[in-house]
């Protein structure tokens, strides 16, 4: 599982299926949790890596094909705030 803390404090958990956010480290539950977005499910494989990218975490979706998506997140909310293809 990947790991990483915002700027804000906020732990991001990547697990194949699934990103969790919680509150900071002690935190047990997490507060929100991002599945893998409805409009990726044909394509998309599983989440493999966070990021920090333009200072927004980022999760890393696996797709068949070439080409990747990474997922753009508001840490505060844990929802998509958009995505891109990349290689």
């Amino acid at each position: 599982m990947k790991e990483l803390t915002t700027q804000t404090g906020i732990i991001v958990k990547c697990r194949k299926t699934a990103i969790e956010f919680f509150q900071n480290a002690h935190s047990v539950d997490f507060f929100s949790v991002l599945e893998i977005p409805e409009e990726f499910q044909g394509i998309a494989v599983e989440f493999y890596d966070l990021i920090l990218e333009n200072d927004h975490p980022t999760a890393l979706l696996g797709c068949q094909g070439d080409y990747d998506i990474a997922v753009q997140m508001n840490e505060l909310t844990g929802t998509m705030t958009g995505w891109h293809w990349f290689k």
